[in-house]
């Protein structure tokens, strides 16, 4: 098919398509799309480098938001862990204070029982 053509056609219709390719280089729509296109790879190449910052403060080993996170589930854990321990030793408080109060009352009424019967011989003997 090119064969057919003469070259004076083939260079007409080469002139043609530059011309048509100079028109739409020059059109004021194709140069905003062109400039639509550069910002949106500028975008797109902050959006990865923002990405990149994420990533970087999300999986720091030392001080990243997935490490702090565990470090903040490993106090919560240890201060239920506490609290349980904290309710233990106040129950063992609570029984030692209520069986200091039983002994108490029953030195309390050793005690009167005692200075009753005190009472009770010191009364037969001095009578």
């Amino acid at each position: 098919m090119n064969q057919e053509r003469s070259p004076q056609e083939m260079i007409l219709e080469l002139y043609d398509l530059f011309s048509s390719f100079k028109r739409r280089i020059e059109d004021p729509n194709y140069i905003q799309i062109e400039n639509t296109l550069e910002k949106l790879v500028d975008n797109q190449n902050e959006m990865k480098s923002e990405i990149r910052e994420l990533k970087k403060q999300l999986l720091n080993p030392f001080d990243g938001v997935i490490v702090e996170n565990k470090k903040n589930s490993d106090f919560r854990e240890s201060q239920e862990e506490w609290k349980r321990e904290i309710d233990k030793i106040i129950e063992e408080h609570k029984a030692l204070v209520r069986w200091k109060n039983i002994i108490v009352k029953v030195l309390i009424a050793i005690l009167t029982a005692s200075g009753a019967v005190a009472s009770f011989v010191l009364s037969k003997y001095l009578n």
